[in-house]
């Protein structure tokens, strides 16, 4: 007698699967499509389909190796500085402009004083801007990385373990104003405060 239920199960199973592909992180897409193809195993184990238990085991033993693997590589980052006329700034520029334009204003280019590369083993991953509010207050006109990167480690590095070289300079706060909604849970996760909409603070002082 078949159960109803266990058509549910396969459908479930399917459904995380198919989100899975639609995970930019790498690190996701592995851990969800691990997740998938668990609730494959148990389905075809309720179905007695042994290939379908066979083939997602192996599944999720590939998933777990390489979310394992890429969990203990000791990372390295860094910030190269860019010159704002620099063809590949402006190609990356263009290349995500409606993206950058949505989160931090089409003009933030144009108001940002000084531009760095964030490089993440030995790739660049995105491009970080900013001027001054004040002598004291760093403002961030772009943060921005590729979807390769978008796992909050190189905002977590570089707003929290790596911030000497903002203090060197005699910054003690970094200011986001006018951000788009896009950034807010992006940025409340590395440890930003709100103080209104679309500004965010972090003293580093």
């Amino acid at each position: 007698m078949a159960f109803p239920w266990i058509d549910g199960l396969g459908y479930l199973a399917s459904f995380v699967i198919l989100v899975s592909l639609t995970m930019r992180s790498i690190v996701r897409l592995r851990v969800v499509n691990a997740l998938g193809s668990a609730l494959f195993v148990a389905f075809a184990i309720l179905t007695r389909s042994l290939p379908t238990v066979a083939m997602n085991l192996g599944i999720v033993a590939i998933d777990l190796y390489y979310i394992f693997r890429v969990l203990r590589v000791e990372e390295e980052f860094r910030l190269i500085n860019a010159e704002r006329t620099s063809a590949y700034l402006s190609f990356f520029h263009e290349t995500y402009r409606a993206e950058l334009d949505a989160l931090f204003g089409a003009d933030a280019f144009e108001k940002a004083s000084w531009f760095t590369y964030y490089v993440r083993n030995d790739e660049i991953a995105g491009v970080f801007a900013w001027t001054e509010d004040s002598p004291w207050v760093c403002r961030v006109m772009v943060d921005f990385v590729t979807p390769r990167y978008r796992d909050t480690k190189i905002g977590r590095y570089f707003f929290g373990k790596h911030v000497a070289r903002f203090r060197e300079l005699g910054y003690r706060r970094f200011v986001f104003r006018g951000v788009g909604e896009g950034h807010w849970k992006y940025l409340e996760r590395i440890g930003f405060s709100r103080e209104g909409d679309g500004v965010y603070v972090k003293d580093i002082g």
